[in-house]
């Protein structure tokens, strides 16, 4: 698959026009997590589903490196402002946050370590589609549009009583 930029087939008067697009249709392309439309809710809540006799596991934090201490700070407090992530007293599970670079400097994702609890999850057997599957389903259309919704997979919301296996600890 190859990303490419309107500029790159189309001269500067159509550029200036699908770039006005985003400025003539602001409530079609917001700026803050809470006023995404089709992500919080539409999609419905995701319930997680332990086998059998499943302890919970509570880990402890990695080791965060002092070079990334205050980006980390940064990212979970912009996350807690737009409620991607929330305060949680009571858990059930604890899982560590993964500190990962981005390519573009001074970038940082953090990532949560979940394999202990996919490890006592039930096999989920409608998993979500590949990306040629989807690929696919849009091919021959004039045009696509592929959006993050500002934080990758912080997009589905979880059941209520699930919330509190996806604790992540910090330092």
């Amino acid at each position: 698959m190859k990303f490419t930029k309107i500029a790159d087939y189309s001269d500067n008067a159509t550029v200036d026009k699908v770039s006005e697009l985003p400025h003539e249709y602001q409530d079609m392309f917001p700026t803050k997590f809470l006023d995404l439309k089709g992500i919080i809710g539409d999609l419905g809540v995701m319930k997680i589903t332990l086998k059998l006799d499943v302890k919970a596991v509570k880990q402890r934090p990695y080791r965060l490196n002092l070079k990334y201490k205050e980006k980390v700070h940064l990212n979970l407090d912009k996350m807690l402002m737009e409620i991607i992530i929330e305060l949680m007293e009571e858990y059930d599970w604890v899982s560590p946050i993964v500190v990962q670079e981005k390519k573009q400097k001074d970038e940082i994702r953090i990532c949560v370590d979940l394999r202990n609890l996919n490890d006592a999850c039930m096999h989920d057997p409608f998993p979500t589609p590949f990306i040629d599957e989807a690929l696919d389903n849009v091919g021959g259309q004039e045009a696509y549009s592929f959006t993050d919704g500002f934080s990758g997979y912080h997009q589905i919301k979880i059941t209520l009583e699930d919330r509190t296996k996806m604790i992540f600890a910090t330092e």
